[in-house]
C-alpha cells in the first residue's frame, strides 16, 4: 500500500524507492543524510521559531553549521554524478578523477563544517562574553579561520567566483592594508584578527546577516519548497494562463504573473527564471512571439520579482534588520516602488505585443469584461465579502482569537455554499461536492497566504512567527484537502459507498501528504543551503570593510567626488549599485552596495528608507545590465536567443525601472504615505512611466511612434517622474502643477490615440 502511494506531482512512492535503489551505496547513504539533515533543519527551524530556546545569534551557529553540512554533502553526490565546477578547467579525459576528487573534498568541508559548529557551540558562552577581554585560543583562531574559507569556498560553489572575489579581496584588503596607497590604507589586520572578526567573536560569518538568514529568510524559504512540493507553482501557471486566454495579449502575462509570485521569495533572478522561464518561455515562442522579446520578459519579470513584497526576495527583512525599522513600514514603503515597476512592465509588454501583432487569436475585446462582471466573478466577489465579515465579526464582536475566528469563517463559508446548492440546484450534494472539489484545485492556497497578510499586516507579527504560522496553515490545509477529497471519493466509482474502501483511501491521502510533507521539508532546506553560504559570507564581507573603516571612507569619497551636488552622488550610486550587483543574488548584492553607499546618499538629505530601496532597485537591475546580466544569461539560453539581443530588449522592456529610485527621491511621497501628496505623486508618476514606456518601446497602445511623438512622451515622462524637482526653483506648488499638467497631457495623449482605433502591426522582425 506505501508504494502504491501517489504524491502531488504524480510520482509513486514504489518510484523514488527505485530511483533511490539504483543508485551506488556510497551515494545512497550521502543522500539519506542530506534527506534527513535537510528534514531536521526545516523542522528545527520550526521548533525554534515555535520555543525560541536559545538567542538568535547561537542558533545562527547551529543553522550555519547544519546547512553547509547539507549544502556540501549534497554538492558530493552531484561531483560524483559528474556536475562539478572543476570539470571545466580540465580535459576530458580527466574527468572521472576529478569529480570523485571534488565528491571527496566535498565530504571533508562537510566533516570541517560540523565540526567547527559543533566547537562553537560548546564553547559559546566562552566566546560570546569572556573572549574578547581574556584573550583568543589558538583552536579559536584555527577554527575562525576554517569558517572564513568555509563559507567563501560554499559561496563560489553556489554563485561561482562574482561574490567569492569580493569575500578574498575584502580579507586581502584587511591583511596588506598598510601597504595600499591613499584613502584605501588602514592599520593592517593579521591572521588572527581575520578569524576573531571574521567569525569568533560571534561576528562576521555569524553576524546579524546569518542571524536573519537562519530565522526570517530560512522560514520563507522552507515555506516556498513546501509550496512548491504541494503544487502551488503549477496552480500560479495555471492561472495565469487561464488568465491569457481572456488577453489580447496572451500568455505572456504569465511569466510577469508567476516570476512576480516566485521572485519575491526565491532571491535571485537566475534561479527564477530558470524555474520559471522554462514553463513560460516555450509558451510565448508558440504564440509567435520573437526569441529575444521571450527571453527579455521573462529576465525582466524574474528580476523584478525581487522587489514586490511582502517577501521581496527575503531582502525586506535584511532591510527592516538594517534600518531598525518594522517590517511593516519596509514592505508599506516598497509597495506602490514594486507596483510602478510591474505596471511599466506589463505596459511594455503590452505595446510590444501590439505593435509586432503577436497577440491570440481567440482574445476578443470584451473577453476581460466579461470575465470581471460574470455571475461566477460576482459570486466570487460575494462568497470573498462573506467570509471576511464573518471572520471580523468573531474577532471583534465575539472576542475570538484568530484561529476560532479563521473557523468561524471556514463554516460560515460552508453553510453559505450548502444553502446555494440546495436552493439552486437539483442535484445539490454532486452541487455542493463538486464546490468543494473546485476549491481545492487551487483556491486553497489562498488559506495560508490570507494568514500570512493576516499576521504580517494586522497583527504586525515578526516574519518569523508570521511564517512560522503560514507554514502551519499550509501543511494544515494540504491535509485537510486531501483526507477530505478522498474521504468525497470518486463519484463514478463502483465502491464510492464502501466503507472500507474510503477508509483505505483516507488512510492513504494522510500518508501521501505526510511524504509530501517530508518532501516539501528537503526540498525547502536544499533550497536554503546555498544561501546560507553567501550570507555567512556578506558577513564576513562588512566585518572587514567595517572594521578597516573603508565603507566610511568611500561614503566622503562619493560626495566629494559627486562635489557634495545630489544628482551626481545619485548617478554616481547607480552605479557603483550596478557594478557591485552584477553576477550576485539580490540579497547579497543589497547588503553589499548598502554598506558602502547609502551613507553617502543619507548624508546629502535622502530619507533612510529611500536610500536604501535606490542602491536595492539598482542592485536587482543588475541582473538585466550588460555585460554580466544573470538573468538574462538564463533567459536567453533557454529561449535559444542572442545574449545581447536579449539583453537590448530587457533594457527597453525593463527602461522605467531604471528611472524609477530617481522618481523615488524627487517624490517622497511614493515611501511616506500622506493623504493629498501621495495621490498626486502616484498619478504624476505612473502616467510618467506608461509615457517612457511609450517612447522606448515606439508604441501607444494603438500604433507606432513616430520620432517626433517619441520626443514629446520622453518629455512628458520627465516632467511626470521629476517635476516635484523644480520645487527650489518655481515653488512647491508650482512644481506640483507642472507635474499634474504633464500627467494629464499625457493622459489625453493616450485616449486621443486609442480612441482613433489601431494601426496594422509592425513586422516582428523589425
Amino acid at each position: 500500500m506505501f508504494d502504491s502511494l501517489r504524491l502531488t506531482d504524480g510520482t509513486t512512492v514504489a518510484e523514488l524507492r527505485e530511483s533511490f535503489s539504483s543508485r551506488p551505496a556510497s551515494e545512497r547513504v550521502i543522500l539519506a543524510t542530506v534527506s534527513a539533515l535537510a528534514v531536521l533543519l526545516t523542522a528545527s527551524t520550526l521548533a525554534f521559531a515555535w520555543f525560541r530556546p536559545i538567542v538568535r545569534v547561537r542558533w545562527a551557529n547551529i543553522f550555519l553549521g547544519l546547512g553547509l553540512v547539507i549544502y556540501y554533502l549534497n554538492l558530493s553526490v552531484q561531483a560524483q554524478e559528474g556536475d562539478s565546477r572543476l570539470l571545466g578547467y580540465v580535459p576530458d579525459r580527466y574527468h572521472d578523477h576529478v569529480g570523485r576528487i571534488d565528491s571527496h573534498l566535498c565530504v571533508l568541508s562537510a566533516l570541517a563544517a560540523a565540526a567547527a559548529s559543533i566547537y562553537v557551540e560548546l564553547n559559546f558562552m566562552r566566546l560570546y562574553e569572556s573572549a574578547i577581554v581574556v584573550g583568543f585560543q589558538q583552536t579559536d583562531i584555527v577554527v575562525g579561520l576554517v569558517v572564513v574559507a568555509l563559507v567563501i569556498d560554499a559561496t563560489r560553489r553556489a554563485y561561482g567566483w562574482a561574490i567569492a572575489l569580493v569575500g578574498i579581496g575584502s580579507v586581502l584588503y584587511a591583511l596588506v592594508g598598510p601597504a595600499l596607497p591613499g584613502f584605501l590604507s588602514h592599520s593592517g589586520f593579521s591572521w588572527a584578527d581575520v578569524a576573531t572578526y571574521g567569525a569568533m567573536r560571534i561576528n562576521g560569518a555569524y553576524g546579524f546577516i546569518t542571524e536573519i538568514g537562519s530565522t526570517w529568510v530560512a522560514v520563507f524559504i522552507m515555506f516556498a519548497g513546501l509550496a512548491r512540493v504541494y503544487g502551488a507553482l503549477d496552480v500560479i501557471l495555471g492561472l495565469g494562463e487561464r488568465l491569457g486566454r481572456n488577453l489580447k495579449s496572451g500568455v505572456v502575462h504569465v511569466a510577469v504573473l508567476s516570476s512576480m509570485a516566485m521572485g519575491s521569495i526565491t532571491g535571485s533572478a537566475a534561479a527564477n527564471a530558470a524555474t520559471t522561464g522554462s514553463f513560460t518561455i516555450p509558451m510565448m515562442k508558440r504564440q509567435g512571439v520573437r526569441e529575444d522579446y521571450a527571453g527579455a520578459i521573462e529576465s525582466v519579470a524574474s528580476s523584478g520579482g525581487q522587489i514586490m513584497p511582502p517577501v521581496m526576495g527575503v531582502a525586506a527583512f535584511l532591510m527592516a534588520d538594517i534600518l531598525g525599522v518594522s517590517y511593516f513600514r519596509v514592505i508599506q514603503a516598497a509597495f506602490l516602488p514594486a507596483l510602478l515597476f510591474y505596471f511599466s512592465v506589463g505596459i511594455a509588454i503590452q505595446f510590444a505585443v501590439l505593435r509586432h501583432g503577436w497577440t491570440t487569436e481567440r482574445a476578443t475585446d470584451d473577453s476581460m469584461l466579461a470575465a470581471l462582471f460574470s455571475v461566477r466573478t460576482l459570486t466570487t466577489v460575494l462568497y470573498t465579502a462573506l467570509t471576511v465579515g464573518a471572520f471580523l465579526l468573531a474577532r471583534d464582536t465575539l472576542a475570538l482569537g484568530p484561529v476560532q475566528s479563521a473557523l468561524v469563517a471556514g463554516f460560515t463559508l460552508l453553510v453559505a455554499r450548502l444553502i446555494q446548492a440546495v436552493a439552486f440546484s437539483d442535484t445539490a450534494t454532486d452541487d455542493f461536492v463538486g464546490a468543494v472539489r473546485r476549491f481545492f484545485e487551487g483556491t486553497h492556497f489562498l488559506v495560508p497566504m490570507a494568514v500570512l497578510l493576516y499576521t504580517l499586516v494586522v497583527m504586525r507579527l515578526s516574519p518569523l512567527a508570521a511564517g512560522l504560522y503560514t507554514t502551519l496553515t499550509m501543511v494544515g490545509t494540504m491535509y485537510a484537502r486531501n483526507v477530505l477529497l478522498a474521504a468525497l471519493g470518486d463519484a463514478s466509482s463502483e465502491d464510492a459507498a464502501d466503507a472500507d474502501a474510503a477508509s483505505r483511501d483516507v488512510l492513504s491521502a494522510v500518508l501521501a501528504t505526510t511524504v509530501d510533507t517530508l518532501r516539501g521539508f528537503k526540498r525547502g532546506s536544499l533550497d536554503m543551503a546555498p544561501l546560507v553560504g553567501v550570507l555567512a559570507s556578506m558577513g564576513v564581507i562588512i566585518a572587514m570593510l567595517t572594521q578597516t573603516g573603508l565603507t566610511q571612507t568611500i561614503s566622503l569619497r562619493m560626495i566629494s567626488l559627486g562635489g557634495g551636488v545630489l544628482v551626481f552622488v545619485l548617478l554616481i550610486a547607480m552605479v557603483c549599485s550596478i557594478l557591485f550587483g552584477m553576477g550576485m543574488p539580490t540579497p547579497a548584492a543589497y547588503i553589499l552596495v548598502q554598506a558602502l553607499i547609502t551613507p553617502a546618499l543619507v548624508d546629502l538629505g535622502v530619507g533612510s528608507i529611500t536610500a536604501h530601496l535606490y542602491v536595492f532597485y539598482f542592485a536587482m537591475l543588475s541582473a538585466i545590465t550588460p555585460p554580466v546580466a544573470v538573468g538574462v544569461a538564463v533567459g536567453s539560453r533557454i529561449a535559444d536567443s542572442s545574449f545581447m539581443q536579449t539583453a537590448m530588449q530587457s533594457l527597453r522592456i525593463g527602461a522605467a525601472g531604471f528611472l524609477i529610485p530617481f522618481a523615488l527621491v524627487t517624490n517622497p511621497a511614493l515611501i511616506d504615505w500622506t493623504l493629498t501628496g501621495t495621490p498626486l505623486a502616484v498619478f504624476g508618476v505612473f502616467l510618467g512611466v506608461v509615457s517612457l514606456t511609450a517612447a522606448t518601446i515606439g508604441h501607444d497602445g494603438a500604433q507606432t511612434l513616430t520620432t517626433l511623438r517619441r520626443a514629446v512622451f520622453l518629455a512628458l515622462a520627465a516632467l511626470c517622474l521629476f517635476g516635484p524637482a523644480a520645487e527650489m526653483v518655481l515653488g512647491s506648488s508650482a512644481a506640483l502643477a507642472v507635474q499634474a499638467g504633464a500627467a494629464v497631457a499625457a493622459l489625453a495623449l493616450f485616449a486621443v490615440a486609442n480612441l482613433r482605433g489601431s494601426e496594422t502591426p509592425t513586422p516582428a522582425g523589425t
